[in-house]
Parts: structure tokens; C-alpha cells; sequence
């Protein structure tokens, strides 16, 4: 069924109790699109993801999932969509033959459908040398690609990916990054994508929504997102010892418009360009403050992420 917007919702509300998960989300996502969720963790992501693959019912509000309503129509969602979740959830003593052929008979597909896809599909993500290994034997990478091959197996005109890249190694991150790359480019298939990897996001996503505490905060491309904060300067610090009472200190000088900070890290945020990070210079060797590392930087994506999810843009 061909729609405009791959994915709609009008005010998706999910409440347990007396706890909002997600809150009064309005969304629309493009047939064809590579859509990011980021957040922090509780923010609303899986919930919300739980709710269009038809997982859980919402509370109020509704939504559409290929054109069809998540609520009315739950069958017809499912068999139009693809998931790959965070976790492996094949079946370890299966080989990858026997996983999907599984996969393949609970969506009703006939056995040379399945063996002629299982084909297609396993070499797609360079698996089909190790058809007959069991699965179980597999690293996170070689799972998460044969999860992929899952997910696909009945080509679903949208695919959920739910952090796909957590736990990987760097090489088997890049991997999967360019094979959702492909099917979104190559094939053609709306992907909605859960990453708490900023770079990430900003690479492969054609836009990103951003929630925070059950809202959905914003909604635009990288690049916009990425303008959205004055052009300041930014220095990345790292700090040896009272990463804290550094940053309390430094938030009251003249050259400092902001600071965040996570842990033994703060990013900066200066009110002017070169004098002002000699300016801080300066005072880190007045103080006598001890840095592991120091380093200039441009606006980035988790810049945003950090200001659009802080207290003090509340």
C-alpha cells in the first residue's frame, strides 16, 4: 500500500498508572526516510516503539503504520513491518537456514519463498557462508546481521531497529551502519532507528527526533539540529579531580556562557572565539586545575542532545 508518510501519529499517549511514557505525540515519518529516535534513557523511545509495532496498546491518541491504524488494524501492521531488537532473539541451537525458515512458516510463506529468500537475504549480510553453523556460536555482530536477515525476510515495507549497534565492536558497528545504509538507500525501506550513539545518528539518519521525559522535544535533520545553538566555541575538558567544583567555578566567568557536565568531562560553551580560549587557558593554569585531555571542537549532535535534554533548558 503506497502512503505518503510511512508512519503517522496524532497525539500517542502511553500511561502506566499514574506514569506518562510518552506523551501526547504528534509525528510524522516519510515513506522511504532513515528516521533517528534519540533520548536519554526513560525518555519515551522504546515505548513508543512498543506502540507502533503494535507490542502494547496506547493509551489514547492513535497512529497509522504503512496506512494502517496500529489499534484497528494490528494483523496489517505486522505484516509490514520488520524489527531488529536490541537483543538477539533468534534461537542460539538454530542454524541461520533454520531460524528463518521458522521465521518464514510463522508468516504463512511457502517453502521455496523461504529458501529463496534465506538466500537472498543471508548474503545480503554476508552470512550465507555459515548457513548451517548454529547460531549460538555467532559474535554480536554475526547476530545482529543474521537478526537483520530476520527482520527482512517477508520485506517489510518499514523496519524497526532498536539500538542495533549496542555492544558491538567498532568494526562490526561501521558493518551494520552500511548495510542499513544500503537497504534504505538500495531498497527502498523506511528504517526507524534507536541509537544512543550521536555520531551515529548524525551520520546515517536523515532526520532525528529528540524526546525527553515523554515530550518529543524536536524534529529536524542534523545539520538543522546542529544550528539550532549559537556559534560558539566549545572545548572539551576532561578533568583529573573535582570535575564539579571546576565546573561551578568556571560557570562564573566573564568568557563562559555555559557548562555541562558529565562526569570527569565538561563541554564548555565560550562566549567568543581564540582570546576567549586563551582566557581559558589562562585561568585552568592560574588554578592549577590537573586536565587529561583538552580539545577544540564545532557544534556537534550530542551538543544539541545535551541542551534540549538538561534541566536548565526546562
Amino acid at each position: 500500500m503506497a502512503v505518503e508518510y510511512a508512519i503517522e501519529t496524532e497525539g500517542l499517549t502511553r500511561k502506566f498508572g499514574g506514569f506518562t511514557a510518552v506523551d501526547n505525540l504528534t509525528l510524522k515519518v516519510k515513506e522511504g526516510e532513515l528516521f533517528g529516535f534519540l533520548g536519554p534513557n526513560g525518555a519515551g523511545k522504546t515505548t513508543t516503539i512498543r506502540m507502533l509495532t503494535t507490542l502494547i496498546a496506547p493509551t489514547s491518541g492513535g497512529a497509522t503504520v504503512g496506512g494502517h491504524d496500529i489499534y484497528k488494524e494490528p494483523s496489517k501492521v505486522r505484516s509490514v513491518i520488520g524489527v531488529v531488537p536490541q537483543q538477539f532473539a533468534l534461537f542460539d541451537e538454530l542454524t541461520p537456514v533454520e531460524n528463518l525458515k521458522y521465521i518464514g512458516q510463522l508468516y504463512g510463506m511457502g517453502a521455496p519463498e523461504i529458501a529463496r529468500k534465506t538466500r537472498e537475504f543471508l548474503e545480503i549480510v554476508d552470512l550465507w557462508d555459515k548457513k548451517d553453523v548454529q547460531s549460538g556460536g555467532f559474535s554480536g555482530g554475526m547476530k545482529q546481521r543474521l537478526s537483520v536477515a530476520a527482520g527482512l525476510l517477508h520485506e517489510p515495507e518499514i523496519l524497526f531497529m532498536d539500538e542495533p549497534t549496542t555492544g558491538l565492536d567498532p568494526h562490526s558497528r561501521i558493518a551494520l551502519r552500511e548495510l542499513t545504509r544500503q537497504l534504505n538507500r538500495k531498497n527502498g525501506i523506511t528504517v526507524v532507528y534507536t541509537t544512543h550513539d550521536m555520531e551515529e545518528a548524525d551520520k546515517l539518519c536523515d532526520r532525528i527526533g529528540i524526546m525527553n521525559k515523554a515530550v518529543m522535544v524536536e524534529v529536524d535533520t542534523p545539520g538543522a539540529l546542529k544550528s539550532m545553538l549559537p556559534q560558539r566555541t566549545r572545548v572539551d575538558l576532561r578533568v583529573s579531580r573535582g570535575p564539579r567544583n571546576v565546573a561551578e567555578l568556571l560557570k562564573r566567568q566573564d568568557f563562559v556562557a555555559a557548562v555541562h557536565p558529565e562526569g570527569p568531562r565538561l563541554v564548555v560553551e565560550m562566549k567568543g572565539g581564540q582570546n576567549s580560549v586563551c582566557a581559558l587557558n589562562n585561568w585552568l593554569y592560574t588554578r592549577k586545575v590537573e586536565l587529561a585531555d583538552m580539545h577544540v571542537r564545532e557544534t556537534s549532535l550530542e551538543d544539541v542532545f545535551i541542551h534540549l535534554t538538561s534541566g536548565e533548558n526546562e
